[in-house]
């Protein structure tokens, strides 16, 4: 495996590990996003733009509260890198998850990270359900 490839696996994996807390319910989801460069998460609802530490944590505390467990199932995800930036865009679905069924629409995100000491740090999560989209 060569650097470039060592680079995508690890980026991918940060949207694996996001998917993983969110889907767990699990707070610590906030630090996995957060960090001292700045993070800004822009949803597909009205109002689910966070800009600080605290709007994250209340929007996840929200999102957890609710009578669903949500997750994505990726279609296709894309790395693309310019030095100590890259993006990551994934077409997925957004799975629903009730205790006695579930539902799945159409989701895309375009996510940001940045580089710093070695280690990619999330930097912008955009999240958008497309209208009409696959149908």
């Amino acid at each position: 495996m060569d650097a470039a490839d060592a680079e995508v696996r690890a980026l991918l994996a940060k949207l694996d590990r996001l998917n993983n807390l969110v889907y767990a319910r699990d707070p610590a989801v906030v630090e996995e996003l957060w960090n001292d460069l700045g993070f800004r998460l822009v949803g597909s609802e009205l109002g689910e733009v966070d800009e600080t530490r605290e709007e994250l944590a209340a929007h996840m505390k929200a999102l957890f509260a609710k009578p669903f467990r949500i997750s994505w199932a990726w279609r296709e995800r894309k790395v693309t890198r310019q030095g100590d930036l890259a993006w990551v865009f994934a077409d997925s679905e957004i799975v629903i998850a009730y205790p006695d069924r579930s539902e799945r629409k159409p989701y895309r995100m375009l996510c940001i990270f940045q580089k710093r000491d070695g280690h990619w740090h999330w930097r912008v999560f955009n999240g958008s359900e497309p209208v009409g989209a696959y149908s």
